[in-house]
């Protein structure tokens, strides 16, 4: 068995492919990882899991797809991508719970819309507490987004292991 790299333990990258490991030996290694990321070397993975370069976006849709870690993809866009900063990190989560939470979902998604609609009827934002009121929507839209990706991640794994 492969001795556990210490130094890289945290990174989000190297985390992605231990948990991978433990589905497929062949990411217990670096060398056994790269045969599943195209044009990604060993020395370059090092240096992504050891925090020494930034990692292109392509690679990490690669791991993502390789580990099978759709999480990755919105982790990365939340904290290094620098276009996606208002994109929110998803926890990972048993498929019932994300299903749970979009479920409990729909009456609020409901009253946003209600209260979107009646600031938008009119096509101005008349008064003070509509000015108010539209950071809360738009909070409450990025939570919804997020219980979507959530269940959209789900959704990803369980295809490609065939179950939930």
């Amino acid at each position: 068995m492969a001795r556990q790299a210490t130094k890289a333990c945290g990174n989000r990258y190297f985390e992605a492919r231990m948990r991978a490991a433990k589905y497929n030996e062949r990411f217990l290694t670096r060398a056994g990882a790269v045969e599943s990321l195209p044009g990604v070397t060993e020395d370059s993975l090092k240096k992504y899991e050891l925090d020494l370069t930034r990692t292109p976006n392509v690679v990490v849709a690669l791991m993502a797809d390789a580990y099978n870690d759709p999480e990755l993809r919105t982790w990365y866009c939340s904290n290094e991508c620098p276009l996606g900063k208002e994109f929110r990190e998803i926890s990972e989560m048993p498929a019932e719970r994300a299903l749970l939470r979009l479920q409990n979902s729909v009456c609020e998604i409901e009253k946003v819309i209600r209260q979107l609609s009646g600031i938008m009827e009119d096509g101005k934002i008349s008064n003070e507490e509509e000015k108010q009121m539209i950071p809360k929507l738009r909070d409450q839209l990025l939570e919804f987004r997020q219980r979507t990706d959530e269940n959209l991640a789900a959704l990803e794994k369980a295809e490609r292991r065939g179950t939930f």
